[in-house]
């Protein structure tokens, strides 16, 4: 190297170190110079503008829809049912629910009538039913010829079939008194009491035995049998409710009427 490219080296050097002192020294016064304060006053409380606030009321409450009253009303009284069977000569036999009061005509509407056979001479329509009891309504007589005879069949009459109260001969008006009730003329038999004794030589129709109603004269064993039946049903009141038992017909009561009696059972 050149003694003049040495020179211009060294003035490089110089150079650079004082650039680089500059640079230094004006450092360090910008950072030891203190920086102004910057003062925020305040605007004076009469510039200060209030603004009022509008009271705010609460929310009026939702009005609470009132319940319908609910009147407990009693629930409907039922009518009573009444069960009671149909048989014999109906279109429709078995058992019928009645309301309370229903009558004989009612139960044979339910059962879709009677049939073209059927017998009602007998049969008290206007009767109240019975609760538990069945109507049995009978069948007209029958004939038929066999050769040369002609022969009659004759079912049972309605009287030996059914209560009292729902044929028109078992009626009695005593029936439609109030219970305990009695006429002047009649007794009642309590429980336990003697029967009355049957006038002497007279079969008492009601206590009689098979045996002894077998010896009346028409009487037979089947007959017998159906007075007993009659009698378990209702009682005998009278002679001519021999009539009612099927059998039985005019001739063979005028002909027993002198040899029985009717006492109690």
């Amino acid at each position: 190297m050149t003694r003049r490219e040495q020179l211009l080296l060294l003035g490089v050097g110089v150079a650079i170190c004082v650039g680089a002192g500059a640079l230094y020294v004006h450092g360090r016064a910008s950072l030891e110079k203190e920086p102004e304060s910057q003062v925020v006053r305040a605007a004076p409380i009469e510039d200060v503008k209030v603004i009022p606030l509008e009271p705010v009321s609460a929310p009026a409450p939702e009005p609470v829809p009132e319940e319908p009253l609910v009147l407990l009303t009693p629930p409907p009284k039922l009518e009573p049912d009444l069960a009671v069977s149909a048989a014999g000569a109906v279109q429709d036999p078995g058992m019928y629910k009645l309301k309370e009061g229903a009558r004989v005509q009612d139960l044979l509407d339910a059962a879709h009538g009677v049939r073209e056979d059927a017998d009602l001479s007998d049969i008290n329509l206007a009767a109240r039913v019975i609760d538990g009891t069945t109507l049995t309504v009978p069948s007209r007589a029958t004939a038929s010829r066999e050769g040369t005879k002609l022969r009659i069949r004759s079912g049972e009459s309605a009287a030996a079939l059914n209560l009292p109260e729902y044929t028109i001969s078992g009626w009695r008006p005593s029936e439609v008194r109030p219970a305990g009730q009695t006429s002047a003329t009649e007794t009642p038999v309590h429980a336990g009491a003697p029967a009355a004794a049957a006038p002497p030589g007279l079969i008492d129709l009601n206590t009689a035995t098979q045996a002894a109603l077998e010896s009346l004269p028409g009487i037979g064993p089947k007959t017998a049998e159906k007075i007993i039946a009659y009698r378990t049903r209702v009682p005998f009141r009278s002679v001519d409710d021999l009539a009612n038992v099927s059998g039985i017909g005019p001739k063979k009561l005028e002909a027993v009427r002198s040899l029985v009696t009717v006492g109690g059972k």
